[in-house]
C-alpha cells in the first residue's frame, strides 16, 4: 500500500485585485494552474455573462463562460470559468478544476438541501463543516474563496506566494480520496 500525499488548502482574498495578483504571482513562479480553483459571489454582474463555447448543465450552470469585468485576467489563469445561481448566496462565479466539481455536483442535486448548497459542495472537497460555513459567508460578503491542490511541497510553496499577497483564513486539509491509503495495481 503508498500513501497518496495529495493536500488541498483553502483561503480567502478581499477584492478581485488581491485575487487577481496572488494568481498572477503562482503562475509566474510556473505554479500549476490547473491545479488552482476560486469561487466568488457575481454580485451584479450575471447580466453581463458573454457566453463562449458554452456548455449548459442542469441547475443553470454555464462552463466555459467569460463573467463580465469581474474575472478580468482570471479567464486566462484557469480553466472552466462559469456561473451558477445558488440559494441564499446568489449567482456565483466557478473557475479552476475543483470550482467546476462543485459546480456540477450542485447542478445534478448530489447535494441536498440539508447540506446547504455550497456549504455542502465545500465539505464533500473535505472541508469541515465549521470551515466550510466561514468559506462561505465570506463568499457571501464578496471575497474570493482560492482553492489549491497539490502535494505537500506545491502547498507549501503555493502558501507561501499567497501569504505575500495577504490571503487569509488560510488552512489545509487532505483530499477526500487520499485521507487513506490507495492500494497499489496487483499484477498476475
Amino acid at each position: 500500500m503508498t500513501l497518496k500525499n495529495d493536500k488541498r488548502a483553502v483561503g480567502i482574498f478581499s477584492s478581485h485585485q488581491e485575487a487577481e495578483k496572488a494568481l498572477n504571482e503562482l503562475r509566474d513562479a510556473k505554479f500549476a494552474m490547473d491545479r488552482v480553483s476560486i469561487i466568488a459571489k457575481d454580485s451584479d454582474r450575471i447580466g453581463e455573462t458573454q457566453v463562449q463555447g458554452t456548455n449548459h448543465l442542469d441547475g443553470g450552470v454555464t462552463a466555459g463562460a467569460t463573467v463580465g469585468g469581474i474575472v478580468g485576467e482570471l479567464t486566462g489563469l484557469l480553466v472552466g470559468i462559469g456561473t451558477l445561481a445558488i440559494p441564499g448566496v446568489g449567482p456565483i462565479m466557478l473557475a479552476g478544476v475543483v470550482a467546476t466539481t462543485i459546480a456540477t455536483t450542485l447542478a445534478g442535486g448530489a447535494i441536498g438541501a440539508a447540506t446547504g448548497g455550497l456549504v455542502g459542495g465545500l465539505i464533500g472537497l473535505g472541508i469541515p463543516e465549521e470551515r466550510a460555513k466561514i468559506y462561505h459567508d465570506s463568499i457571501v460578503r464578496g471575497d474570493y474563496l482560492v482553492i489549491v491542490d497539490g502535494t505537500e511541497a506545491e502547498i507549501l510553496r503555493a502558501e507561501a506566494i499567497l501569504r505575500s499577497s495577504k490571503i487569509r483564513e488560510w488552512e489545509v486539509y487532505p483530499t477526500p480520496s487520499t485521507a487513506g491509503y490507495i492500494d497499489p495495481v496487483v499484477r498476475l
